[in-house]
């Protein structure tokens, strides 16, 4: 009788540390795959100029000029940062739209509209609206600066592929007086790489 107990004790106990187990590897999946935290605007104390971003690396690759500038916009820049990780292609340069205003009320009551129009999946990147049915991203750009940097290609055959329609920025900050517009396939992956820029502008050591 003893021997059935025991057996039927060791049976349950067995039972119990495979469920226990079960639950701790399914809340270390849940754990790993939380999403970037992301704060969309975000006010700062200082007023930032293309010279902080220089500071931390930032390589201007395009400005535009002072008559091509949107009402209330101060400066516009396209340009690239180095982050510190590489993607599946070894890639580390990351591109950036920079879009600098007076203030940061500015920035949120004249800027963000429009960087609501050039990011993520319905991002309006062509130089002028088409009827064509088939067409992606059939709506003209609200503001037609930067726009080529704004685009990338689909398919092996890059630029020669005509499928240059692809919307480069994925989602955008406002920093402060700043908006910046990170590149990124997916909002995660753009979500990352403000955040990285702007840890750099706040004197945060990312490894």
């Amino acid at each position: 009788m003893k021997k059935t107990i025991n057996l039927f004790l060791l049976i349950f106990v067995s039972l119990a540390l495979i469920s226990c187990g079960g639950n701790s590897d399914s809340t270390l999946e849940d754990t790993s795959s939380a999403s970037v935290i992301f704060e969309q605007i975000e006010d700062s104390e200082k007023s930032y100029s293309l010279e902080d971003f220089i500071a931390i690396g930032y390589k201007k690759g395009k400005s535009v000029k002072e008559d091509k500038l949107m009402d209330g916009m101060i400066n516009a820049y396209w340009g690239f940062w180095k982050v510190p990780y590489k993607d599946w292609s070894g890639k580390d340069m990351i591109d950036y739209e920079l879009r600098f205003y007076n203030s940061h009320a500015d920035a949120i009551d004249i800027g963000e509209s429009s960087a609501d129009l050039r990011t993520g999946d319905n991002a309006q990147i062509r130089k002028k609206s088409t009827s064509d049915p088939k067409a992606v991203h059939p709506i003209g750009a609200d503001w037609p600066e930067l726009l080529k940097e704004a685009r990338e290609c689909q398919g092996d055959g890059g630029h020669h592929t005509g499928a240059c329609i692809i919307p480069k920025y994925a989602d955008y900050k406002i920093f402060g007086n700043v908006i910046i517009l990170g590149q990124g396939a997916d909002l995660e992956e753009s979500h990352k790489n403000i955040n990285l820029i702007v840890d750099g502008l706040k004197g945060v050591i990312t490894e």
